[in-house]
């Protein structure tokens, strides 16, 4: 179930009230791949531009301790996700799986709808040395808000449609493609946080905007005890987001559309909509294609095993795109072996899986009795699914850490690759999977596709000499150590293993 955004609204970090993160994951990638090319360009229009005061403390930032910085980021999102678990506790307790199904497929198609649209306003925010100018802000607001107009009468046209195609009721995605417009009423404020890299102030925003949109869907849940409770939390939520950003500083704002302005947006954004359909598909299509393969319960329960698996990926893309990106970039000679920055960086990939693979191990283990612990007998068929989709996470964070340093070595095109392949390989796999084992099958799809997005990955790190393929190898084997030591000491204590309920 998902929660507010962490640190991108709607199609970046989507998913409403508690029910957000069930596919939050995905949309906080999305975020972060979106601004690293809008950093990537930034830097380099430096040269032809002079620097602003939010190029200096982006450039301080960067060279700031990173491993004090993944510190901070790692508290906000243990406080986040902490959130988020107990929303997910409460509401598998109030409401069936059948429901959360409903959610699921409403949330990816809000989200389809809000990409389809994109215009990267928040990187050309970043991007731009006009991006701390009113016209220019009023201009992006104005923008934003004829966006969130049309893709929410695009859900409009479609929902009847995507209803009759999903087996739901449409009227529930009418009430959801409300969201598009609510999210384009936000102020530019976050847009100026993320240009100035103020990573505290963006997070503490984001995590009063969690606790706001959680308050929502609990009472909603407790209240209703229905479909509608998560349904109208997430335009309520999203809502709430948009009002509080109000709240930070931002300049006064009213509708314009500069000519000086708007064609330099419209000209930055070509590639960022191509991109976020790429990356949407790659990440969406198992939801997608299983909304309509099995029953709405069935992908309830998966869509709860998805959420949790999602949970170390998320982690690890905010401190690879907040953290690991800026460092690699501000290295001018780039990483090599035996450099400081090199040991530096090492040191604290190295720690970070580390507490990955111990977290990632034990709970692929023991999943069955955490789900049926936490969420009840309802979904214990979610066990099986968490471990493993686990193993797909694993590989997603070794792939997170290192699309960030491509990133940072101005590789943008290799990481795009990177996700067309992974989409295609997951559109094959998927059907082709259902079809020989069922669910089971259709599952496999997801760590076959991660694996084949780390290979491109692993061999544009290569050439660039920024490879970190033999530690990600040994704390591979590390994790299947660890996953191999509880099974054997579930195996001596009699206590099978999380995998019974396999059809």
């Amino acid at each position: 179930m998902e929660t507010i955004p962490s640190p991108a609204p709607s199609p970046q970090e989507d998913q409403s009230g508690s029910m957000r993160r069930k596919i939050q994951y995905p949309g906080e990638i999305i975020y972060h791949c979106r601004l690293a090319l809008a950093l990537l360009r930034h830097r380099s229009a430096q040269g032809a531009h002079p620097r602003s005061q939010g190029d200096v403390i982006a450039m301080r930032a960067a060279h700031a301790s990173i491993t004090g910085k993944s510190m901070w980021t790692m508290g906000t999102y243990i406080a986040s996700a902490g959130i988020r678990f107990g929303s997910n506790i409460i509401l598998s307790r109030l409401l069936g799986p059948e429901i959360l199904g409903i959610v699921v497929i409403a949330q990816a198609i809000r989200t389809g709808s809000e990409l389809l649209t994109d215009l990267g306003l928040e990187q050309n925010v970043v991007h731009s040395p006009h991006g701390a100018q009113r016209d220019f802000l009023n201009t992006v607001w104005t923008m934003q808000i004829l966006r969130g107009l049309l893709a929410s009468l695009a859900c409009v046209a479609l929902s009847p449609f995507l209803g009759d195609f999903y087996r739901i009721d449409a009227s529930l995605l009418y009430v959801v493609s409300a969201t598009p417009l609510l999210n384009a009423l936000m102020s530019t404020s976050i847009f100026s946080l993320a240009k100035q890299m103020d990573v505290k102030t963006r997070n503490l925003f984001e995590l009063c905007s969690e606790l706001g949109g959680l308050a929502i869907t609990i009472l909603l849940a407790v209240t209703l005890r229905n479909v509608w409770a998560p349904i109208l939390a997430i335009p309520l939520s999203i809502g709430l987001r948009s009002a509080l950003s109000y709240m930070l500083p931002h300049p006064r704002h009213q509708l314009l559309l500069s000519k000086t302005h708007a064609p330099d947006i419209f000209h930055f954004s070509k590639w960022i909509m191509l991109s976020s359909l790429a990356l949407y598909a790659a990440i969406y299509v198992d939801r997608l294609f299983l909304g309509r393969a099995v029953p709405l319960a069935t992908l309830g329960v998966y869509g709860l095993a998805k959420a949790i698996a999602d949970l170390p990926g998320t982690v690890a893309g905010r401190l690879a795109f907040q953290i690991v990106f800026p460092f690699v970039a501000a290295q001018e000679g780039g990483i090599p072996q035996g450099s400081p920055a090199r040991r530096e960086l090492d040191r604290a990939r190295r720690n970070f899986l580390l507490l990955g693979l111990l977290g990632i191990g034990t709970v692929m283990a023991w999943s069955d009795w955490a789900v049926i612990l936490l969420y009840g007998k309802r979904y214990a068929a979610a066990g099986w699914m968490l471990s493993l989709l686990l193993w797909g996470a694993w590989i997603a964070i070794l792939s997170s850490l290192n699309e960030a340093t491509i990133f940072g070595r101005g590789r943008p095109q290799n990481v795009g690759l990177a996700n067309l392949v992974r989409f295609g390989v997951m559109a094959l796999l998927l059907p082709a999977g259902f079809a020989l084992k069922g669910l089971p099958g259709a599952l496999l799809a997801l760590p076959a596709s991660e694996a084949v997005r780390y290979a491109i990955l692993a061999r544009t790190q290569r050439r660039l000499e920024t490879s970190f393929l033999g530690q990600d190898t040994l704390l591979t084997i590390g994790l299947a150590l660890v996953f191999a030591f509880w099974l054997a000491t579930r195996s001596v204590l009699h206590l099978g293993y999380p995998w019974p309920q396999v059809p």
